[in-house]
């Protein structure tokens, strides 16, 4: 049975840009808050900022390709707290 209204409303999914639309060293696989509801816009803002082009992106699977190092570092999610790092001392 499918519930309606069960699906998250954000997905997160990674993608990068497609062979042939830039260069091998903008290719890197980055985050994207994907919303289940509405039209797809003309360019899609990845996690660490970078806006790509809806259509020249391509969906991966986790743990594929060369990761954006940004978007790695704000992997967790938005309204998770980030704790400070206990100092180490010398």
């Amino acid at each position: 049975m499918i519930i309606q209204d069960t699906m998250p409303a954000t997905v997160l999914a990674v993608g990068r840009l497609m062979a042939g639309t830039a260069g091998e060293s903008r290719r890197s696989a980055h985050l994207f808050d994907l919303h289940s509801r509405g039209s797809h816009p003309e360019f899609l803002h990845a996690r660490c900022g970078a806006a790509m082009p809806y259509d020249h992106l391509e969906w991966i699977a986790v743990g594929s390709g060369m990761p954006c190092e940004r978007c790695l570092g704000l992997a967790g999610s938005a309204d998770q707290t980030r704790l400070p790092r206990p100092s180490r001392g010398v």
